[in-house]
């Protein structure tokens, strides 16, 4: 496991790993399925975040999962 910062520039170098996020004080544990073709919004499966999650418009950092 490593804190990561996705930017625009390396987050298409973790699709498919495991990331883990706080949304709504709950935390989330969710696949990176896709990254836009900008780099600004990655898609991952959470019906309640309309599947996507921006990283530009904030700093957030995302424990990422790998092996």
């Amino acid at each position: 496991m490593k804190l990561i910062k996705l930017t625009q520039d390396n987050a298409h170098n973790y699709i498919g790993y495991d990331i883990v996020f706080k949304t709504r004080n709950i935390i989330e544990k969710k696949k990176i399925l896709k990254v836009s073709n900008t780099g600004k919004t990655i898609i991952i499966k959470h019906p309640d975040l309309n599947n996507q999650l921006e990283i530009v418009s904030r700093n957030k950092f995302f424990l990422i999962y790998y092996f």
